[in-house]
């Protein structure tokens, strides 16, 4: 009803016809809004959980991010820093 009167409001004021509209039609405007601001939301909602779902699974990893390989190729004997730390050089 609020949005209702806001529509009536400024078609009075502001339409070049000054307030043609009648108050039932200002009525079936303000539904038809609420009527899509509703579905909008339950789509825009929908999207989300969606995404949701998507994010959860986990992602694959190629063959670039295989890592059975040994400590020893990439922390070798010769990277030792200061105190023994191993370093890789990232």
């Amino acid at each position: 009803m609020k949005e209702a009167h806001q529509i009536k409001k400024y078609m009075k004021l502001y339409s070049p016809t000054h307030g043609v509209k009648n108050w039932a039609d200002c009525l079936k405007l303000a539904w038809v809004n609420e009527k899509k601001r509703v579905s909008n939301e339950e789509a825009i909602n929908a999207e989300k959980e969606a995404m949701k779902v998507s994010l959860a699974e986990p992602a694959r990893r190629s063959a670039y991010d295989d890592l059975s390989i040994p400590t020893s190729a990439y922390y070798t004997n010769n990277n030792k820093g200061r105190f023994g730390s191993h370093y890789v050089g990232d």
